[in-house]
């Protein structure tokens, strides 16, 4: 069976409409707009155009490689690994293009940028940002390139291009991936572009269904834009199709203090904004302080009107009633035939005790009371005592001494006491309410406590009236205490301010900051409610449009192609995997077919030829072979890709030895003479290798370079290359530069500036004598990147004449002599080169090189 034949008999059992769209790109029409959008409506309602089946004459033989993809540039970069943001990393249009940089220069991170955007075996989970930054830096990136002469551009972040997919990329886990599993060639015969044109088909009607879901896109209203990481952010994202009324209000309802506590976590934040580590930790010690305040007078409380407390009360108040009754009775007994009644009462009491007491201090203050002998008077009426007033007075002292009248006092003084201390809670004392007043101010929680301690007051009151008496009045115990709030806070504030310091506080700022948006965007998605509700139901018809994009999908197309390149293809991928791999050296390996790919895509892997035993290749071939053959393999489907777009690679020679160093150099120029070639590479030797290749094959070179700026921050791009890594013309170009800028600037130096330039100078000119004769003495007889000797190069040694010799010996010591290389000598009296005394050096380097370098011809 033939490809065509093949091709048609798969075709019989699509559905109609696909056949209908391939009978007419057999008749070289195409499908119009209104055609696809017709195609769509079918697609939708479930019916299809009638069509007849494709005859195998009917199929054309064409094919079209399509425009070259090239890349033009690399900008914007923000945020990608550590690379320094504002440069421009662009490569030539043309030819090879070479980037160098120093390991850890950012070169990788150019491309691994480019890796993300283009095709490439083996990609990175994620393009990772500064991982040692503690600023979360959005990713972004632009890539210009060009399709043919049309130039376009690709930004980090979007889709995959198809077109970008073209430029295809290298580096060492590619390498490994193409070793040890299998791969894809895209490469088609005529006959299969057909199938290209009902893929695109396919596409169109796919991209009709995307225009009415973007028409469905335009009628979505517009919601709130909302922080990060916030609840309301989370619930907004994950709205769809399928969230129900009950969940939107559920996540819409606010709480009906919202506003208030909105209001009051926007203070605090703009106060902590206002305040620093210090400010804060004598702002809590002191809120501490006022809250142990608190609890001081919250124990006070508790201490008499607590239930223990106004139990152990009551049952004083009962005994002291119990005792003055238990008096009033000794006394009736003992005084009834008194002149007056109520011997005993409170009221004599006091009487009794005033006597006492101007007896003692000042009638009788030399005598006992009462005083009762001879010539004594009574110290209430001043009149002289007889023996039976006498005994009035001894009997009433000795009623008063008494044990039960003792109690009876002892026990009214501390109800008298108790009445003191609860008179005293009737109202807040200044302390505690100043103290109050801070916690206020601070922002601290404190309606509860405020709450108790006016029920304090309202409970002291009435155990005040209860000991006076009042009828109608009962004890209330004071329950719920504060107490232990209060003691707990003052803990935890102290706690806190002990803790604080400059990060604890950030924290604390960033917290609160966080509170706030939290807050803030609750209430913004409350006033949302009804634009989420259109949204979920503007969702829910878009679901139904993308349920029929299934009827567009090219899967079947791309695995007919596959099964045809399978069948059809194998022989022209191997033969050109073998002429890859004998270019660089490689034997006893083929190319094994594994399988069928996406697209148009042959999968292979690398073999061993001829093995008696089963192993694979990566268990047999050293490293650097290992490198090679992955190169061959990439390689093979770059050469059948016949658009000739760009290849870039990254480090394509790790672990290769010199010769096939060299071997690489020559296949990545022969490629640059036919499409874009850009290397990134840290290989000084590689970057020589790939210059002098290209100029014996006349191919154009730009050069850039991937710098550390200012030794830290990677990724500095300088449209040149390093000093290290020029040429020699490139060398004596750049210091004829450097002295005609010194040459400016002469008048504004002073002698040890102007000295040190000099001296950096004439280091670099005496470096360039150096590479000079290394390469065009040295290594014209041993190629240091190869370690080939170069016997027919003899011929140069005796054209080397003594007068090249002694030249550049001369040439050499004085250079050198200018060098910051040793300290000169104090008697030297040393005097700095002057501009023309250099400039005489480079312009003698140009000649002198320009002679010696034509004795290799």
């Amino acid at each position: 069976m033939t490809l065509n034949e093949d091709l048609a008999s798969w075709l019989d059992a699509r559905p109609d409409w696909q056949k209908d769209a391939v009978a007419r790109f057999c008749r070289n029409e195409t499908l119009s707009v209104e055609d696809v959008s017709n195609i769509a409506d079918h697609l939708i309602a479930g019916s299809y155009p009638v069509a007849t089946n494709i005859e195998v004459a009917d199929i054309p033989g064409s094919t079209a490689a399509g425009d070259p993809i090239s890349l033009l540039q690399v900008s914007g970069v923000e945020g990608v690994n550590a690379l320094t943001g504002g440069q421009a990393l662009s490569f030539g249009a043309a030819g090879l293009t070479i980037a160098f940089g120093n390991n850890a220069s950012g070169k990788s991170g150019y491309a691994r940028l480019i890796r993300e955007a283009v095709t490439s075996r083996v990609k990175a989970a994620r393009l990772l940002g500064d991982v040692f930054s503690d600023i979360d830096t959005a990713q972004a990136a632009r890539l210009d390139y060009q399709v043919g002469v049309n130039a376009k551009a690709w930004n980090l972040g979007e889709p995959q291009s198809t077109e970008l997919s073209r430029i295809r990329f290298y580096d060492e886990d590619c390498g490994d991936a193409y070793v040890t599993t299998a791969s894809e060639v895209n490469y088609r015969p005529s006959a299969l572009t057909i199938l290209d044109q009902l893929s695109d088909a396919c596409e169109a009607v796919a991209a009709e269904l995307s225009r009415r879901l973007g028409a469905n896109q335009a009628e979505r209203p517009q919601l709130p834009v909302l922080h990060p990481g916030t609840s309301g952010s989370t619930f907004l994202a994950g709205i769809s199709a399928s969230t129900s009324k009950e969940v939107i209000s559920g996540a819409t309802n606010l709480a009906d203090d919202h506003d208030a506590r909105l209001a009051k976590q926007f203070a605090e934040e703009a106060r902590l904004k206002g305040s620093d580590p210090n400010k804060e930790k004598e702002r809590l010690t002191s809120l501490g302080r006022d809250w142990s305040t608190v609890e001081v007078h919250a124990r006070a409380l508790e201490a008499v009107l607590g239930d223990d407390a106004l139990r152990t009360l009551r049952e004083l108040q009962q005994r002291t009633v119990q005792l003055r009754e238990a008096a009033r009775i000794a006394s009736a007994r003992t005084f009834d035939s008194e002149p007056l009644a109520s011997v005993g009462s409170e009221a004599w009491r006091a009487l009794w005790e005033a006597a006492r007491k101007f007896s003692l201090v000042d009638g009788y203050h030399e005598h006992d009371f009462p005083f009762t002998r001879d010539g004594a008077v009574c110290v209430l009426c001043q009149q002289p005592l007889n023996e039976r007033a006498a005994d009035r007075l001894c009997r009433f002292e000795a009623f008063v001494t008494d044990m039960t009248s003792s109690d009876a006092d002892t026990a009214a003084k501390a109800l008298a006491t108790w009445r003191d201390d609860l008179a005293e809670l009737q109202t807040l004392p200044l302390t505690v309410s100043t103290a109050i007043n801070r916690l206020q101010d601070g922002g601290e929680e404190i309606q509860v406590v405020l709450d108790w301690f006016e029920a304090g007051t309202r409970t002291a009151t009435v155990a005040v009236a209860w000991l006076d008496g009042i009828e109608g009045v009962d004890l209330n115990v004071l329950t719920d205490s504060i107490r232990g709030r209060a003691t707990t806070r003052a803990q935890a504030l102290t706690t806190q301010a002990q803790e604080i310091d400059a990060s604890t506080f950030a924290q604390t700022l960033s917290a609160m900051s966080k509170m706030v948006v939290e807050l803030q965007d609750a209430k913004t998605l409350s006033e949302a409610k009804t634009a989420i509700e259109t949204e979920v139901a503007r969702l829910a018809e878009r679901k139904k449009i993308e349920d029929v994009r299934r009827f567009a999908a090219t899967n079947a197309v791309t695995t007919k192609r596959g099964e045809l390149a399978e069948t059809y293809v194998t022989a022209e991928v191997r033969d050109h995997f073998t002429r890859e791999t004998e270019r660089l050296e490689l034997r006893r390996v083929t190319l094994n077919r594994t399988g069928r790919g996406r697209s148009a895509a042959l999968e292979h892997q690398p073999g061993l030829l001829g093995s008696r035993r089963d192993a694979g290749v990566d268990e047999v071939l050293s490293e650097g072979e290992q490198t090679a053959l992955g190169l061959a393999g990439f390689l093979t489907e770059v050469a059948l890709d016949e658009s000739l777009s760009s290849v870039v690679f990254d480090d394509p020679v790790s672990s290769l030895d010199a010769e096939r160093r060299s071997k690489v150099a020559q296949r990545l120029v022969e490629l640059a003479s036919q499409r874009q070639v850009i290397v990134f590479t840290h290989e000084i030797t590689f970057v020589h290798a790939l210059n002098k290749e290209a100029k014996s094959k006349s191919v154009a070179v730009a050069t850039r370079s991937i710098q550390r700026m200012g030794g830290a921050r990677p990724g500095l791009v300088v449209d040149q290359l390093p000093w290290a890594a020029r040429d020699i013309p490139e060398r004596v170009n750049k210091l004829e530069a450097d002295l005609a800028q010194l040459k400016r600037e002469r008048g504004s130096l002073s002698e040890d500036d102007y000295t040190e330039r000099t001296a950096q100078i004439a280091g670099r000119l005496s470096e360039t004598l150096e590479r000079a004769v290394n390469l065009h003495i040295v290594n014209e007889l041993v190629d240091r990147g190869t370690n080939e000797v170069h016997p027919n190069m003899l011929k140069i040694l005796p054209l080397f004449t003594q007068d090249d010799h002694d030249e550049f010996q001369a040439a050499y010591a004085k250079t050198s002599s200018w060098a910051a290389r040793h300290d000169n000598a104090p008697e030297e009296n040393y005097v700095a080169p002057t501009i023309d005394e250099l400039g005489d050096e480079v312009s003698w380097l140009k000649g002198w090189h320009d002679r010696i370098k034509r004795y290799r011809n």
